[in-house]
């Protein structure tokens, strides 16, 4: 039986995922979504760190997309059904402290004024992200114990510690009645990490962080965009193969 035979849900990840190297979205690896959705007729969800307008506006133009989770796992939904699963006030206090402490580092992401759990900030200029992650975990830690800090690969994140992709996943799961087995979850960065390990079918593409490649059950060959469309083609042939057996 192919690994793959259960699989009628995928949970993918956008920037670095199905993303180039510039951080632009690569048309093939929607054009191989779509692919996913005609074919096999399977749930398609996007997960991220982008807020939650920005995830819809992707979903409006791709089309087929079942739900979306934003804010990393923080809030699921799709168009005026929103589920809200973090407390907003830790990340609305860890905005002040930014401001107030952390300013000759981090700017705002414009995306703040459209967030609700989940805040990200860019660097400031070319400082170094690990210097700028690290002072952050250290001052945030102390001020707000309860706040969780990950940085994506494009953003230093601020949000709820009780949430994250992986919770996100559960919710998901118990509003499309899908079992575990039965979802494939791809990404390549820290914040994906529960994601990956709360699937079925944790994938990592090769560009991934080392921490989602640890819990990854497959780490395709190739990078990026490429990298998912190399497992959405296993993905297709196997469930067409078993279809036609």
């Amino acid at each position: 039986m192919s690994m793959f035979s259960k699989i009628n849900c995928i949970v993918v990840d956008i920037d670095g995922t199905i993303t180039d190297e510039n951080g632009l979205l690569d048309l093939k690896a929607l054009e191989k979504l779509r692919e996913l959705k005609s074919k096999l007729k399977i749930k398609v969800v996007l997960a991220s760190g982008n807020a939650y307008p920005v995830l819809m506006g992707l979903a409006r133009y791709i089309g087929g997309i079942d739900l979306v989770v934003a804010e990393n796992g923080a809030v699921i939904g799709f168009e005026d059904h929103i589920e809200i699963l973090g407390d907003k006030r830790i990340g609305e206090e860890a905005r002040r402290i930014v401001k107030e402490e952390l300013n000759d580092i981090l700017i705002e992401s414009w995306q703040c004024e459209y967030r609700i759990v989940d805040y990200s900030f860019k660097r400031r200029g070319n400082i170094d992200w690990e210097y700028a992650y690290n002072k952050t975990l250290k001052i945030i830690s102390e001020k707000l114990p309860n706040a969780k800090i990950t940085f994506s690969g494009v953003a230093i994140h601020i949000g709820d510690k009780k949430v994250n992709k992986g919770v996100a996943l559960k919710r998901v799961m118990e509003i499309l009645n899908l079992d575990r087995d039965s979802v494939l979850a791809i990404g390549d960065s820290d914040v994906d990490v529960e994601m990956l390990m709360e699937a079925g079918i944790g994938v990592a593409v090769a560009n991934a962080s080392e921490n989602a490649k640890k819990v990854a059950k497959i780490i395709t060959s190739k990078s990026y965009g490429d990298g998912f469309i190399e497992i959405a083609n296993k993905l297709i042939e196997e469930k067409l193969n078993a279809k036609n057996n």
